[in-house]
């Protein structure tokens, strides 16, 4: 994955569609695994659903992160944006 600053503005665009299917995908693996938490007779099956879903949420949040990430840098691409300013360290 290139970094953000070498990407296109259509490069940052195909990348956030391809991260809302990606986020699609998880949502209806999570919702799989709350219901298999919900309706599982065995507390090995429920237990393991539980920890399937807190891995698919860790992993929903990473992706997220990146596409706030990206929408960010896409706005400011577009000059939606003030441009950054250098970080100042004070030094006292």
């Amino acid at each position: 994955m290139p970094s953000l600053d070498l990407m296109t503005e259509p490069e940052l665009i195909a990348h956030l569609h391809q991260l809302a299917s990606e986020c699609d995908r998880l949502d209806r693996r999570i919702a799989y695994a709350a219901q298999r938490q919900k309706f599982a007779q065995d507390p090995g099956n429920t237990a393991e659903a539980a920890e399937e879903e807190r891995m698919l949420l860790n992993e929903l949040s990473r992706l997220m992160d990146r596409r706030r990430a990206i929408e960010g840098y896409l706005r400011r691409v577009r000059g939606q944006l003030r441009p950054l300013r250098p970080h100042v360290l004070l030094v006292g």
